[in-house]
């Protein structure tokens, strides 16, 4: 008898539980139904038992709990292929997906870079001793005199002056007898530095004079004076340093990346901080041919005005460089994906369907890349949340795509960022 009620009691229970969850399906509608409808209820233990009415469950006895369904998405259509995606309106909602049109815009860019003026290099002189000799007296005697060719510069004691100036008096004696003695002779003078005032004025008077004035050859102010008066100074010595200020060097230190927007001749403008809100014009005139192997940026420099002496050399601002390249088509850099080899751009075309599009994009202009080939003009793409729609797609395909969004690393750049990951890995 116990063996019997062990088994028989059991049964009896399982007999309930079988016939009250066949009473609540009775009851109920089928669980397709239900769901269809915006709001059914469920219990939080058994979620097989739904009712689209209150009530309990029949196998724990809980109270049942209203939930809502959710939007069903649209039946699978032709157009629903590998590579399209059907979002709901709460879903789109949900990934922030906005749209844009596609339209071509003015391909306009602006980069800028810290800059320092120098001197023009091919305007900057080093005024030098041609001979041996001793400055009797310096006529121009400070840093930052202006001078201008043919003014007079030091007046000087040299040997080698005396012994020019007899060689060609002696010439001059004889040169019924040779007149290429003569030549060579007045040709020397010339060479030490002489103006051809000073030799018609020997060849007049027939006297040499034991200090003689050197004039200056070329016009500019004086940077830096290296000698002093009573000094011995010999041939090849400096005397000054000179630079023509009129026209100033800029040099820029320019990234790599943007070197596509930096074109020779192309006008820059100039911001100063010793000149907060006024801006200067220049032009660029040449582009370095190495690059800074630690900062990966290029020099570039321009040519500016002085401004009359306003632009000074060693002054630090700021260059900028405008690049106009006509018009093309521009989408928001957010829409554009990186994946592997690939680039893509989500397109709309339907309601609530996106479709990927592989594109090939050029430069990038600001926050904006150019489509060369892939998108037309007049085409609807997801501005933003292209990202989340790239997963909905990797989810519905159950293929990653290795995806970067908005990304700007080629894909050899990224090929390299995978090798160096599986090294680490290895580790």
């Amino acid at each position: 008898m116990k063996i019997f009620r062990y088994i028989f009691i059991p049964l009896i229970v399982i007999a309930f539980i079988f016939s009250a969850c066949s009473k609540f399906e009775e009851s109920g509608k089928d669980e397709y139904e239900v769901t269809k409808q915006k709001e059914f209820y469920t219990c939080p233990m058994h979620p097989q038992i739904i009712s689209d009415k209150p009530g309990v469950c029949p196998i724990c006895n809980m109270d049942l709990i209203k939930k809502v369904a959710e939007e069903k998405e649209e039946p699978a259509t032709d157009k629903d292929m590998a590579n399209m995606v059907t979002l709901s309106g709460k879903k789109q909602i949900l990934a922030n997906v906005s749209t844009v049109i596609v339209k071509k815009e003015n391909l306009h860019e602006q980069v800028t870079a810290y800059s320092y003026l120098d001197f023009a290099e091919n305007n900057r002189k080093t005024i030098s001793a041609r001979f041996n000799g001793r400055i009797e007296k310096l006529f121009v005697d400070k840093t930052g005199d202006y001078i201008k060719k043919g003014q007079p510069l030091f007046e000087i004691y040299s040997p080698d002056l005396v012994q020019a100036q007899n060689e060609y008096l002696i010439a001059l004696n004889n040169a019924s007898n040779s007149t290429l003695l003569l030549k060579a002779s007045k040709k020397k003078l010339e060479i030490f530095g002489l103006t051809s005032d000073q030799i018609q004025s020997l060849e007049k008077t027939r006297e040499i004079s034991i200090t003689l004035t050197y004039y200056s050859p070329i016009s500019g102010t004086v940077i830096e004076k290296k000698v002093q008066e009573g000094v011995y100074i010999n041939e090849g010595t400096a005397i000054y340093d000179v630079a023509e200020l009129s026209t100033l060097w800029n040099i820029s230190e320019v990234n790599e990346s943007n070197l596509t927007n930096i074109k020779v001749g192309s006008p820059v403008k100039l911001h100063l901080r010793a000149y907060p809100g006024e801006e200067f014009n220049g032009r660029i005139t040449f582009i370095y041919p190495v690059v800074n192997s630690q900062t990966r940026t290029v020099k570039v420099r321009s040519e500016f005005s002085s401004y009359g002496g306003k632009l000074k050399p060693q002054m630090y601002g700021e260059t900028v460089f405008n690049n106009a390249s006509g018009q093309g088509l521009l989408v928001p850099a957010d829409a554009v994906i990186i994946a592997g080899k690939r680039v893509v751009v989500w397109a709309k075309t339907g309601d609530g369907m996106f479709e990927a599009r592989n594109v090939e994009i050029g430069n990038r202009f600001g926050d904006k890349y150019q489509i060369l080939s892939g998108l037309n003009e007049g085409d609807e793409i997801a501005a933003s949340g292209g990202f989340l729609i790239d997963s909905e797609s990797q989810l519905k395909t159950g293929m990653p795509t290795g995806h970067q969004h908005g990304g700007t690393s080629t894909p050899a750049e990224q090929k390299k960022s995978s090798s160096d990951k599986m090294d680490g890995m290895k580790m």
